[in-house]
């Protein structure tokens, strides 16, 4: 596993830093499925002429690496586009403006009224960045590797169709923890604790947070509860029948029996730029705070 970073924490706020001595490079991606972010992306392009160099606006779904060298990456869709473009980037950790046309949008988290404001504030250097910690995985099988990947929300372990439920031992550094029947068992970075993870029953984990949280799906004993780890710990999960396992939405793969999944720490993150902090996003996204109606149905 990739040996964690000294001392770093989950998400870091900085200022975002663009070029000064040329035109930034900016990479505009839009989710084809929403026609309002299609839209929306043709009005960015428009706004970014004499300003920055819009090096190509993105109006298809793709996995593929981005091969150009953006300085700063704009993704008008939710937070699946947000993950997308995060797996496209591989090592390099350029900074990413999501505006929100899905439905929660924690990671795309500008919303399009406040968009081409924020974008002002990014081209100008006024942007706030949050740096958060991502999630080394690999799958390993009989001593070959068929999965070696960097994960920014979370890898899930699930109960294949027709079968009852799926046994995974867990072990962190080695050391055995406990085994986990049940429907699956979700491992979330602190960023994907707001994601499947939360639905699952886990707990919200702010982004500063360099930690892993372990969340059972459905488990058979009830005593099993979510599980924190310190970010720095490499954990280890043996399956006992076939299963799924799904990564961030962009890795699908089918798990045999003596298949072990390593997550650990990365050397990796995910420089994202916000107008909002993570609190006001909570209550922003979740209603968190949020006063209970006065009874009428």
């Amino acid at each position: 596993m990739s040996p964690g970073n000294g001392g770093r924490g989950g998400a870091r706020a900085e200022r975002l830093s663009l070029p000064r001595s040329r035109k930034p490079r900016v990479l505009v991606v839009s989710d084809p499925g929403k026609p309002e972010a299609l839209e929306a992306a043709e009005r960015v392009a428009d706004h970014l002429q004499g300003r920055a160099r819009v090096l190509d606006v993105e109006t298809v779904r793709s996995r593929d690496p981005i091969r150009s060298k953006p300085d700063l990456v704009v993704v008008l869709g939710g937070d699946g586009a947000m993950l997308a473009v995060s797996f496209r980037l591989g090592k390099r950790q350029v900074p990413v403006l999501g505006v929100n046309f899905g439905r929660v949008g924690f990671l795309a988290g500008v919303s399009r009224e406040h968009a081409l404001r924020v974008l002002d504030r990014a081209l100008e250097g006024r942007a706030a960045l949050e740096e958060h910690a991502m999630m080394h995985a690999r799958i390993r099988r009989q001593g070959r590797v068929l999965l070696d990947t960097h994960i920014l929300n979370e890898i899930a372990i699930q109960r294949t169709w027709g079968s009852s439920m799926v046994e995974v031992d867990l072990t962190v550094d080695r050391r055995p923890v406990c085994q986990y029947r049940g429907d699956g068992v979700i491992v979330a970075t602190a960023t994907g604790s707001t994601a499947y993870s939360l639905a699952a029953g886990g707990p919200v984990l702010s982004p500063r947070l360099d930690a892993f949280v372990v969340t059972p799906l459905a488990p058979y004993m009830l005593g099993m509860r979510p599980l924190v780890l310190p970010g720095h710990r490499v954990a280890a999960l043996t399956v006992h029948q076939d299963a799924g396992f799904t990564a961030d939405g962009h890795e699908e793969h089918r798990l045999h029996p003596g298949d072990v999944v390593r997550v650990g720490p990365s050397r990796r993150r995910f420089r994202l730029v916000v107008d909002t902090t993570f609190y006001d996003r909570l209550r922003g996204k979740l209603g968190w705070g949020v006063t209970p109606g006065d009874g009428e149905a």
